[in-house]
């Protein structure tokens, strides 16, 4: 399966957009959290890519901890970073963590040990070996959350025709060895929709009943 030789197709081709569902007017409430997480992803100069996560936790009142005392509401309840650094094939080529901030002395402890995960790949079981080399007791419960999520960043940056269609990005575009696996994985992209009709339409399937899809 290749890659859609085009960067944009008529209109007339895909269904109408599908109505959007909008969100009910929510009963009266107050704030209690707040956990942002970003993600970031950068072409590096020597051809290589990093992909950089950081989760901020916030509580929006006044709240007691058991080491740091009275934190008042917006204080940082956990702010934790991670970057790797792959290549086209999605192989972990570096990994650097760090926890600024964090309720007990003792978790910046966990940070070393996320270089475990060097030369493993995120195409294939890396959700599995993030759980096997630094999970319960020997990493961190939200570094691990974070790194869950690093194929999709990888993907969103490397895997799709974004990237190679980008203006300045065509050497590096070349240089991917990544294909796209997302048929089959999303309403959007099932293997009898308009969609993989449209733009894959080697690996489009007939309709398949409601049971099966």
């Amino acid at each position: 399966m290749k890659l859609p030789a085009s960067r944009h197709y008529r209109a007339d081709l895909f269904p109408p957009p599908a109505p959007v569902a909008g969100m009910p007017a929510a009963t009266p409430r107050r704030a209690l959290h707040t956990r942002r997480i970003v993600y970031d992803s950068f072409a590096r100069d020597d051809g290589l890519f990093d992909l950089e996560g950081r989760i901020i936790d916030t509580k929006a009142y006044r709240y007691e901890e058991p080491v740091r005392g009275v934190r008042e509401p917006g204080d940082v309840v956990h702010e934790m970073w991670a970057r790797l650094t792959i290549d086209g094939e999605m192989t972990v080529r570096d990994i650097h963590v760090s926890i600024p901030g964090a309720p007990y002395p003792t978790c910046p402890e966990a940070q070393a040990r996320f270089r475990t995960l060097l030369g493993l790949g995120l195409a294939r079981g890396w959700r599995r070996a993030v759980d096997e080399r630094v999970g319960g007791t020997l990493g961190c419960t939200h570094v691990r959350e974070m790194l869950y999520q690093m194929p999709t960043v990888a993907y969103q940056s490397l895997g799709n025709w974004s990237l190679r269609t980008a203006e300045g990005f065509e050497t590096i575009a070349d240089r991917i060895a990544v294909q796209p696996r997302f048929i089959d994985g999303c309403h959007s992209w099932r293997a009898d929709g308009p969609i993989v009709a449209v733009m894959f339409p080697d690996e489009a399937v007939p309709k398949r009943d409601q049971g099966n899809t």
